[in-house]
């Protein structure tokens, strides 16, 4: 079978989990004896606005194209223009020349930034499937996660003025030009490049209440949402478009058929590290209950829910409880909870092991929309039991009361739910039992097979 993937690049240049599960798709493609090609949105000409394809060197294996001049790349930081992000093609030959000698059979796409939409309508008329992952919310929502500026789940986008409100302060297109430049890949992990990105951050979040309060107060200035509405609507048409999705998660597959009907297959995702690390702990009621949270300590993230939770525990006179926290860049001052938070830093894949170990439970706190959540399927692999959010897409492998607990966000049952860890370790030990005894298929040789599955269904080809 001739693949080829539509994704956001290579690492190092590009990271993040969607980088790594296309990557890691790929490469056991490639090993299954497919033949497998990546095209990805590269750099941005200004003088030379033609767009091209490029052929570049192959990668394990794996055939890579650059697409010159393709639309902007808005990664997380949001769209202040819609209009440059839905730009018609002026020449359609590169695309015309490229699938006519390449001729796919099926393109997975695994975003859709930056690709253009005669891109998609070339290849329907080609008589090549497509089919689209669901990584994130990229399309549906300019700052891809549907978290709005006050840091809550968007369920009302207001005809377009929301997103106009959210990406006030979302990068500049010559920043955004600049990080798709290939003088970008050289510096990305440059210390003072590194701490301008984080800066820029840290300005957005600090300016974004602030301006969407003048926003809202002045009467007089002219809407964008309108642009929002016609940005939402070219990427549903986009979707719609797609022979199948794989929805990662029952999560991600609800929140899409709220905008469209299609064809979908859920099925959970893995990368090529996961591994069978399941082993069985003790657990002692004697000693504090070690629990773990793994991730930004963002309010999306649900760090500041899960930490009212421990704190409204310690008014109840529930002091046996102890909570480790990996992945934050700096620490937040602590008050009636400081002996009972460790935070360790940014950790790396290396440590997941010893970081399991030390840990009698895992808490999953998102309150948005969270499409998988890899650090879940990470703790399964060492046999953790979670308590999850049912925001998570990740809680599709987790069995309620039996290898862990599914609640909604909000304080008052995720309190009672670590209430319970605390004094019920042996059915803890239960839920571990449980997570080691059961059939371990997260691994990407069987992933694989699946998505292989995925693709003869759109094709009409017979296994």
């Amino acid at each position: 079978m001739k693949i080829l993937h539509y994704s956001l690049g290579l690492p190092p240049y590009r990271t993040g989990g969607l980088t790594k599960y296309s990557i890691d798709l790929m490469i056991s493609q490639v090993e299954a004896g497919h033949s497998v090609n990546l095209l990805y949105p590269g750099q941005i000409n200004p003088v030379i606005k033609k767009t091209k394809i490029k052929s570049n060197d192959s990668s394990n294996g794996i055939l890579t194209f650059e697409l010159i001049n393709p639309l902007p790349i808005p990664l997380l930081g949001g769209i202040t223009n819609p209009s440059i992000f839905m730009e018609k093609l002026k020449e359609q030959n590169a695309y015309h020349n490229f699938l006519s000698k390449l001729q796919p059979d099926i393109i997975h796409f695994h975003t859709l930034m930056g690709i253009h939409d005669e891109f998609l309508i070339l290849a329907k008329s080609m008589g090549v499937k497509l089919i689209f992952s669901s990584h994130d919310y990229y399309g549906i929502c300019p700052k891809v996660n549907l978290i709005d500026h006050f840091g809550n789940v968007c369920r009302d986008y207001d005809n377009g003025l929301k997103c106009e409100t959210c990406n006030l302060n979302s990068y500049s297109l010559p920043l955004i030009y600049l990080m798709q430049s290939h003088l970008y890949k050289t510096l990305k992990n440059n210390k003072i490049v590194s701490k301008f990105k984080s800066n820029k951050k840290q300005r957005i979040k600090e300016n974004t209440t602030h301006s969407s309060e003048e926003n809202k107060g002045s009467q007089n200035q002219k809407s964008n949402g309108e642009s929002f509405i016609q940005l939402r609507n070219y990427y549903l048409n986009m979707l719609n478009k797609m022979d199948k999705i794989h929805f990662n998660s029952e999560v991600s597959k609800q929140v899409y058929e709220q905008y469209l009907i299609t064809k979908s297959d859920v099925i959970s995702i893995t990368h090529s590290d996961i591994k069978d690390n399941r082993v069985l702990k003790k657990y002692d009621k004697k000693i504090p209950l070690q629990i773990g949270f793994l991730g930004p300590i963002e309010k999306y993230k649900g760090f500041p829910l899960l930490r009212n939770s421990l704190i409204n525990l310690l008014g109840e006179d529930e002091y046996n409880w102890h909570l480790h926290v990996y992945g934050n860049a700096e620490n937040i001052s602590l008050d009636k909870d400081r002996e009972h938070i460790t935070f360790y830093g940014k950790y790396e894949h290396k440590d997941l092991t010893n970081i399991f170990n030390k840990i009698d439970i895992l808490v999953i706190p998102s309150i948005w929309k969270e499409t998988f959540g890899f650090i879940g399927l990470e703790a399964l692999s060492h046999g953790v039991p979670a308590i999850v959010s049912s925001y998570v897409g990740f809680k599709d492998l987790v069995k309620h009361n039996s290898t862990g607990l599914i609640v909604d966000p909000v304080e008052e049952q995720l309190s009672a739910a670590i209430k319970y860890a605390i004094h019920n370790r042996d059915e803890i030990k239960i839920w571990n039992s449980n997570i080691c005894s059961e059939d371990f298929n997260s691994i990407m040789k069987n992933h694989h097979l699946l998505i292989e599955g995925l693709y003869d269904s759109v094709l009409g080809e017979k296994k």
